[in-house]
């Protein structure tokens, strides 16, 4: 008795460690040590998603943490949290995010995403979780970002990305959040339409639903919505 008794207080310790741990992370307004505790606990599935939550409000239209984040390895760890914990909708989902936030109007992410394995790891998310629509909305969007970098839109093309855009869209043709997402990454901009979008020479999304391009129509034509 009174070693279950030691055994269940030792439990309640660790599982108090654990939450303090996932909140002091919440609360985290440091960009590199984030990522570090994301380096070192990457076993768990709890603060692997909580620091990709973490890292995409710490990213959120910041360019400068962008920057240190992606120095710091950020891009990396989240491809690494991906492929270790693959059945976790939560980590992909956030994963998926985490992503698009790093990669929007920075190259050097965007590069080091594709370097990392991250557009695979998003189409397998997309294939393991095509149910699930926050994933499916997630992915579609981060395949955006990623794939404005040329050798990254290769590279989706070989993983089945636009087939698995679809799929989503065709799954998911309730939802207007993995539609739009869909119709986002349907594209990628000529650099005349980046300039005009955006003059400071940043790389911006484009929806493209409507577009004319051969990629956008490909998508179209596969979801059965016609040219």
């Amino acid at each position: 008795m009174l070693g279950e008794s030691a055994t269940g207080s030792a439990y309640l310790g660790l599982l108090g460690q654990c939450k303090g741990e996932l909140k002091a992370i919440e609360a985290a307004a440091d960009v590199v040590s984030v990522v570090a505790a994301m380096r070192g606990r990457e076993g768990s599935v709890r603060v692997q998603e909580t620091v990709c939550r973490a890292l995409i409000k710490l990213t959120f239209e910041d360019a400068e943490n962008k920057t240190r984040a992606g120095a710091a390895g950020a891009v990396e760890a989240v491809a690494t949290a991906m492929c270790a914990h693959a059945g976790s909708a939560g980590v992909q989902e956030a994963a998926c995010c985490a992503l698009r936030n790093l990669t929007s109007n920075n190259d050097e992410n965007t590069t080091r995403a594709g370097t990392a394995g991250a557009v695979e790891a998003v189409a397998a998310a997309m294939r393991v979780h095509a149910e699930n629509v926050g994933v499916q909305e997630a992915a579609c969007s981060a395949l955006t970002n990623l794939g404005i970098n040329e050798q990254n839109d290769i590279r989706a093309g070989a993983t089945g990305a636009i087939e698995s855009v679809v799929a989503a869209m065709r799954t998911h043709a309730g939802s207007a959040g993995v539609q739009e997402a869909a119709c986002w990454g349907a594209k990628e901009p000529d650099q005349q339409q980046r300039r005009e979008r955006n003059p400071s020479g940043g790389r911006g999304r484009h929806r493209v639903c409507g577009g004319s391009d051969a990629r956008a129509r490909r998508v179209r034509w596969r979801a059965g919505g016609g040219v």
